[in-house]
């Protein structure tokens, strides 16, 4: 019986990144970029290029600018072609704080513990899910190869955006908040935007340094309240009997944690399982209730903020 040739079976032969890509910004970003679907594969999500190298306000640049295919959830990718080090992180700290991105993903050659741990915590919230994933390149033979190997995740057990036939908690909050934040504009509430609470929370302008209006949505509570600085806070508790009678309700006012906040909260309950039909009357409920509280806090936020331009023109004649 004659015998077959046996296949020439190759080792991986591990090799520096530069080998494949000399320059981080122009040859490695754009191939990241051309190849998003490999990337993509490893995380489990469906991920489209929006744009490489994209200025974001307040952000500054992302490497890639992308989105997950089915729900639209804005991703910003951070790729190196070394090991993890502090600006990048900071960098991708920005990018959470400022940018409306729900997914951060974080592409290095291998990463330090701290950064790991800071990755770790980031995921600890609900307001966004935050990848690590290494790459690594081999010569097999005479042909280059590369592969991502993924070392942070966000928890799977909260059913986020690690599953791409599932709606990520981001994405159903911003399906709940989207009419609420219309409806609110129409009344001149206007919400903080970039930089502003995501999430279970949404922050609107009260037009008064330190003070924001919010709305709170999360494990069966429902809440809209004023949160503001701690002397604020002291001089609008003078007026607490006067606030509450104009709302007709007794509001929380609440010291924790340095966090100042006068509270409305509904005796309903919050689930973001919860049908259209039930999220329209938790809408309603916070719609009414913040146009409420504006009117019956607006006075006193009036006058502090003209104490506020006061103080800043007394300031300028005792430069001048």
């Amino acid at each position: 019986m004659e015998k077959k040739d046996e296949p020439h079976i190759h080792s991986l032969e591990p090799v520096n990144l530069r080998k494949l890509w000399q320059h981080e910004a122009h040859d490695f970003t754009p191939w990241l970029a051309q190849n998003i679907d490999r990337l993509g594969k490893v995380l489990n999500l469906n991920l489209e290029v929006v744009k490489p190298e994209k200025w974001l306000q307040e952000a500054g640049y992302v490497d890639i600018y992308a989105k997950q295919a089915e729900t639209n959830v804005r991703v910003v990718i951070e790729n190196q072609l070394e090991g993890s080090d502090n600006s990048h992180c900071i960098r991708l700290l920005g990018y959470a704080a400022k940018s409306e991105a729900s997914i951060l993903v974080w592409v290095a050659q291998n990463f330090d513990r701290y950064h790991l741990n800071i990755l770790e915590w980031l995921n600890e919230a609900d307001t966004i899910d935050v990848y690590a994933v290494k790459v690594r390149a081999y010569r097999i033979g005479e042909v280059l190869a590369a592969d991502f190997e993924t070392v942070v995740e966000p928890p799977q057990s909260r059913g986020t955006a690690t599953l791409t036939t599932e709606k990520s908690a981001n994405t159903l909050y911003a399906e709940f908040y989207r009419p609420l934040v219309a409806k609110l504009a129409q009344e001149g509430i206007q919400s903080v935007g970039k930089g502003g609470w995501r999430g279970r929370y949404r922050s609107f302008e009260t037009g008064v340094t330190g003070a924001k209006y919010a709305t709170r949505a999360q494990d069966k509570m429902i809440q809209v309240f004023l949160s503001l600085t701690e002397e604020m806070f002291r001089v609008l508790k003078e007026h607490r009997k006067e606030i509450n009678r104009k709302l007709q309700e007794n509001l929380s006012w609440t010291e924790e944690n340095n966090w100042f906040r006068i509270i409305l909260e509904s005796n309903d309950q919050f689930s973001l399982a919860a049908t259209e039909k039930e999220w329209e009357g938790t809408r309603g409920w916070m719609a009414n209730s913040m146009i409420s509280l504006r009117d019956a806090l607006h006075p006193y936020l009036a006058e502090l903020k003209k104490q506020e331009e006061g103080d800043a023109a007394d300031e300028i004649v005792n430069v001048d």
